[in-house]
């Protein structure tokens, strides 16, 4: 019986770690899966932003770092999330999000 559970646990590790691996360098977001992730992209950031996936990704390579928006955009989310996390959910608030600043722009309006 112990074999069995410790070959079944094993198992679960690698299938964890299967999913994981279809997706590379995420790490604000809570997605596993290729599909999850481009869906929340198209309809809601580039939406947001105003801006296509090259703005921030390298399109032949999704998972590199080397565009600097890439690295804000980053930072940007974490700060979405806490908030929502931190603020607005405590407070029974609804839930903010990029569109709140952005509006569809690159960058927020300063006025």
């Amino acid at each position: 019986m112990r074999l069995f559970i410790c070959i079944v646990l094993i198992s679960i590790v690698f299938a964890e770690d299967k999913i994981k691996s279809e997706l590379k360098n995420v790490r604000v977001l809570p997605f596993t899966k290729k599909a999850e992730i481009m869906k929340y992209m198209k309809k809601t950031v580039t939406k947001e932003l105003g801006v296509k996936c090259n703005f921030c990704h390298n399109i032949k390579n999704f998972s590199s770092d080397e565009n600097t928006h890439k690295l804000v955009a980053r930072e940007m989310m974490s700060m979405v999330m806490n908030i929502n996390k931190n603020t607005m959910k405590p407070l029974e608030l609804h839930e903010v999000s990029c569109w709140v600043c952005h509006r569809g722009q690159k960058h927020p309006d300063h006025n």
